[in-house]
């Protein structure tokens, strides 16, 4: 069969198998596992078949997975919830079939949506069960690189400047997030300013690898990202 074609089976096994399974936790954890190991399993032998292969873009759509898995539990039972999971089937299609290209677009919009979907998901774990604050802070850390070096995989940069850039991410953001934990916050608000301070960085980084940065774009992206945290910490209630 065809890429786009095990691309739209892909896409609609997901739909089939969140829907089939999430009231129960027990059968939906194995069943997702099952899926992403299928999934990883084809994306790794189509690369290679291609000559796309490397780590970090094989494993960029096992992120996206847990990104909008994370997100999908956080929001409340319905029909929001129902059309969520119905967006997310078609961009897995989308990212699947785009596996063995590089599209500014596409890229732009799963290393976002990964990264938020992953921060909210680690801080809703540390909300709810109260984890140390050191192995949150430390999830976010490998979570910031991991998320920035994967979608670094197609720059034409070599790999130690892409992972020098990479652990610089992670460290700004770990440095961030220590301080947001003592802001009594609401865990998806935290996750807002956090996915906007890794906006703002990651951007500019990104652009500065493809020796592509000017500074009306450090402007425009560093007012728009002020202005949404700004929103936050007017409009959410201190505890």
């Amino acid at each position: 069969m065809s890429h786009r074609i095990n691309s739209l089976i892909f896409a609609l096994v997901f739909l089939i198998v969140l829907q089939s399974t999430k009231f129960a936790f027990r059968i939906l954890v194995p069943a997702l596992v099952l899926y992403s190991a299928a999934l990883m399993y084809y994306n790794f032998r189509y690369l290679k078949q291609h000559g796309f292969y490397t780590f970090w873009i094989w494993i960029r759509q096992l992120f996206f997975l847990a990104a909008i898995v994370s997100i999908y539990f956080v929001q409340p039972a319905g029909y929001i919830q129902d059309l969520y999971l119905v967006l997310m089937t078609l961009l897995i299609f989308l990212f699947e079939l785009g596996i063995n290209f590089a599209s500014e677009q596409l890229s732009f919009l799963q290393t976002l949506l990964t990264y938020f979907g992953l921060s909210l998901g680690i801080l809703a774990v540390n909300f709810y069960f109260l984890p140390r604050l050191v192995l949150t802070l430390a999830a976010i850390t490998i979570l910031t690189f991991m998320v920035a070096r994967s979608s670094f995989g197609y720059v034409p940069q070599p790999p130690a400047r892409k992972n020098y850039f990479s652990a610089l991410l992670a460290l700004s953001i770990l440095e961030l997030g220590w301080a947001l934990s003592f802001l009594p916050f609401h865990f998806t608000a935290l996750a807002v300013i956090l996915f906007n301070a890794f906006y703002v960085i990651w951007i500019v980084i990104y652009y500065h690898l493809y020796n592509n940065l000017t500074p009306k774009k450090v402007y425009f992206h560093l007012v728009f990202s002020s202005l949404v945290v700004l929103l936050v910490f007017l409009s959410t209630p201190w505890k």
